[in-house]
């Protein structure tokens, strides 16, 4: 996973930077299978000193072989606009990672494989017969 990191107009600390590039890299569990993944990671000031207000934004996007996505969030501090982005991005990254577990589950019948021979017939299990065609 690779992590591009901009700021414009916005003071961030070491530790800051460090926390958020932390807690993006714990989303690789929702990307074990999918390379390459690129992470862009925007904060900026969008009212600045000049227009006199205090909103903050965050721009997360998620580059995926099959797909992108692009989260925005804007509050008065920074740190809690990346942690409303994080969140949704975390929640977006699990759905879509549980529909493909649930997918792969979906084929795989386990009872199938042991059972696959036999049917039921007045609720026991018997041998199913090979149809003709």
């Amino acid at each position: 996973m690779k992590i591009n990191f901009r700021a414009k107009g916005v003071i961030v600390t070491a530790k800051q930077k460090a926390l958020m590039e932390r807690k993006l890299m714990g989303l690789k569990r929702y990307l074990k299978d999918i390379n390459p993944v690129t992470v862009d990671l925007t904060l900026l000031d969008e009212s600045g000193p000049e227009k006199g207000g205090v909103d903050q934004a965050v721009h997360l996007s998620v580059i995926l072989p099959e797909e992108r996505i692009f989260i925005e969030e804007v509050d008065d501090r920074i740190m809690r606009a990346f942690g409303f982005a994080y969140k949704t991005l975390e929640r977006r990254l699990s759905r879509s990672h549980k529909k493909k577990v649930d997918k792969i589950k979906r084929g795989r019948n386990p009872f199938k494989d042991i059972f696959g021979a036999f049917g039921r017939v007045g609720g026991r299990l018997v041998p199913r017969r090979e149809k003709k065609r």
